[in-house]
This record gives structure tokens, C-alpha cells and sequence, in this order.
């Protein structure tokens, strides 16, 4: 962070969230941020005042460095959850802080980003160009462990979907058993949702990359392309055959 030249990080990216502080919960489609700063030894988690219990469930992060927003802001039409954001920035002494965004993510809006621009406009905001996401690079062993388990579930589960490839079968059942082998465990290690759906091309399907399944019946005579992923504590393997 110091030699990207920021103090603090607001990160919206939910794998960012979740390899900071070990947060983990379906809340994403809501604003929600980690923010990482310099001198301070805990991030703060800031998301919706129901999903504060579920920051304290699966992080360490202290009571006070967990703040929930007030839900009349759901989905109104005016002001955001940044609003009450920019406030806590600023009561933490950090109004004039060099801030880093995520501009590139995926959950961070343009409506997000004019709100905390003009509720700290005494702040220097810029891209922090993924610089979470190149600190995520380097895997401890235990990560290279969740990793692993989730390559021998992607390779059981490919192995399973080729099995269940059949003239005849359809492609929902194709996928239904690639559903069930990416879940149940393996060796003692569980599998979990994946960041993308199975996807199935036939015939002319696999033309393109990224179709998913129907409910049409495979043919006698042609050729199919799955790619699928396993995953292990949100540590992803993907394979394509």
C-alpha cells in the first residue's frame, strides 16, 4: 500500500473481502467494503446492519470494527450506503487519507464511487489497480492445500459429467451430477459453489464458449465441450475437456 501510495484501501471485491478477513456470506449483491488502513492492526468490515452478524460469525475482527448501515438505505433512490461510509472515514481521523477503490470490480458501481467521492472531497481517491487481487498471488501452504483439494474435486467431478454422457441423456442431467460431485467431499474435504455455473457446449454449440445447459437430449454422434471448476474453501481449480 505504501509504495502504491495510498493509506487506505476500500475493497468491494468479494473474494478481496473474504481473503482479508474471512468474511464469507451471500451478501455481495449489496454495497458492502473492507477497509484496510496503514496504521490500523484490523480491517473494518462495513456492509448491511443484517449481515453484520455474519461478519462476526466467520471473522476475527472486533466488535467495533464491524459496522452495519441502516437499511432504510436499501435500494433508495437518493442516498447510498456510502453516505454513511464517508462519515466513518472521516470520524476516523482519515479525511484527507490517499484512498484506493477497486474501479475494475465487479460489485463497485459508478453510483458508489460518485457518493464517496463527494462525501470526502478532501481525499485523494484513485485505482488501487488490483493490488489485493496481486497480493492474492502468493499462496501460503495452506492455501496451496485448498487448492489441491479443489483440482482433485474438479478432476473426480469432469470424470463424473463424462460418465454421465450418453445419447439420449439430457443435458440438465449432465450438469445436475457435475452439481453433486462439485458439493459432496472427497478425501475429507468438502466442495463449495464455484464463481461460475457448469457450462456445456453440443454440436454446434461449441462454436462459442459460454453456453450453459438445456433440456435437449444428447446426440448419437457429436462433439462436446464442458468446462467446469472445483472449489475447496473458495480456493478454485478449473478444467475444460
Amino acid at each position: 500500500m505504501a509504495s502504491a501510495g495510498f493509506d487506505l484501501i476500500i475493497c468491494q471485491d468479494p473474494a478481496n473481502l473474504c481473503w482479508l478477513t474471512g468474511f464469507d456470506g451471500w451478501s455481495f449483491y449489496m454495497p458492502q467494503a473492507v477497509l484496510l488502513h496503514l496504521d490500523d492492526a484490523f480491517p473494518i468490515w462495513f456492509g448491511r446492519a443484517q449481515d453484520a452478524r455474519a461478519a462476526c460469525v466467520t471473522t476475527d475482527l472486533p466488535d467495533e470494527n464491524i459496522i452495519g448501515y441502516s437499511e432504510p438505505l436499501v435500494h433508495h433512490p437518493l442516498d447510498h450506503p456510502f453516505d454513511e461510509l464517508c462519515p466513518l472515514v472521516i470520524d476516523r481521523g482519515w479525511a484527507r487519507a490517499r484512498i484506493g477503490v477497486e474501479l475494475d470490480a465487479h460489485y463497485y458501481t459508478a453510483r458508489g464511487h460518485a457518493h464517496l467521492v463527494k462525501g470526502l472531497p478532501n481525499s485523494r481517491i484513485d485505482d488501487s489497480r488490483e493490488l489485493v487481487n496481486w497480493a492474492r498471488l502468493v499462496k501460503s501452504d495452506a492455501e496451496l492445500d485448498h487448492m489441491r483439494a479443489a483440482g482433485r474435486i474438479c478432476s473426480r467431478t469432469m470424470r463424473r459429467a463424462i460418465d454421465t454422457i450418453a445419447p439420449g441423456v439430457p443435458q440438465h442431467q449432465v450438469i445436475a451430477e457435475t452439481y453433486s460431485s462439485q458439493i459432496t467431499a472427497l478425501e475429507g474435504k468438502h466442495g463449495d459453489y464455484t464463481s461460475m455455473c457448469p457450462l456445456i457446449q453440443v454440436g454446434d454449440g461449441t462454436s462459442t464458449p459460454h453456453l450453459t445447459w438445456s433440456a435437449e437430449p444428447l446426440p448419437d454422434n457429436t462433439l462436446i465441450v464442458m468446462e467446469i471448476a472445483g472449489a475447496h474453501r473458495h480456493y478454485h481449480a478449473p478444467l475444460t475437456r
